[in-house]
């Protein structure tokens, strides 16, 4: 028999699982990093919920779910996915997609069209890979830098390339981009004078960091540029005191997973989007 608790807030759910999360650190980054930001700002988040699943006592799997995103979760024991889905569709009218380990993420996601109707459709495939120590790639014209402030349209431009060749959102709120620029987030590589490449660390949990969007525009690729800064911004993070640093990737794409692993990230899961099509559209 499972119990599913329903959390508000952050603290509470991480006061409640964290040092499960943090047994796998490395793949539970997306929940601690989400938890933990959300707690140091103090303030509630209406409709947002996090629930952990206990089996005898003993949490076996987590799910979150931030408006208007889509419900993320953790390998969970298949027994308790009828009540974490019912926990969530007493509170949820829609959801557009469900993320996390290929088993856990499709059966949430069945169990969840037969609660609520409509249907559901596999999603990208990506995978989580991690890196301990760099390996430095050949001399790449250029240089890493921190972003800066009148580059923001700049980096939203950007950010909306990044959304359209992954399918994957990026957060083009000006707050937001103006944030990691202003806390030194968002990085650069600069070749002759121009950035030709971003990329953004953030996700910080307890010993490790993520290194996400990851844009070189089309007019600069193929010259190394997203390597040299990838392995620099992840090298910088570990010198900083990360032990390890993970970043996602498109499994369809040869081209960015062959990069990271040139430079040391290696895989450690892969996860799957379910999409949700509403009862409306099917």
């Amino acid at each position: 028999m499972c119990q599913v608790t329903i959390h508000e807030r952050p603290e509470a759910f991480l006061a409640h699982a964290e040092a499960w999360l943090l047994e796998r650190e490395d793949h539970n980054n997306l929940f601690l990093s989400l938890s933990y930001a959300r707690a140091e700002t103090g303030r509630a988040e209406p409709g947002a919920l996090w629930a952990v699943v206990e089996q005898g006592g003993v949490v076996a799997g987590c799910a979150l779910r931030t408006p208007p995103h889509k419900v993320l979760v953790t390998s969970v024991t298949p027994i308790g996915i009828p009540s974490l889905v019912r926990a969530f569709a007493d509170r949820i009218e829609e959801i557009p997609a469900v993320l996390g380990p290929a088993e856990s993420a499709e059966a949430f996601a069945m169990e969840w069209v037969a609660v609520k109707g409509g249907g559901w459709r596999p999603g990208m495939q990506q995978g989580v890979y991690r890196i301990d120590r760099v390996q430095a790639p050949d001399r790449v014209p250029g240089q890493m830098r921190l972003a800066r402030p009148d580059e923001l349209e700049l980096a939203i431009a950007w950010g909306e390339g990044f959304a359209q060749d992954t399918g994957v959102m990026f957060p083009t709120a000006r707050a937001v981009v103006e944030s990691w620029i202003h806390h030194g987030l968002l990085h650069v590589w600069e070749a002759e004078g121009e950035p030709v490449s971003i990329a953004v660390a953030h996700g910080r949990t307890r010993a490790g960091t993520r290194i996400g969007y990851v844009y070189t525009p089309p007019e600069a690729r193929r010259r190394g540029h997203a390597s040299a800064l990838v392995a620099e911004v992840s090298q910088t993070m570990l010198e900083r005191g990360c032990d390890f640093c993970v970043l996602y990737t498109d499994m369809s794409n040869p081209t960015s997973n062959g990069i990271y692993q040139t430079i040391g990230y290696r895989l450690i899961e892969q996860v799957r989007d379910f999409d949700i099509v509403p009862p409306s559209a099917v």
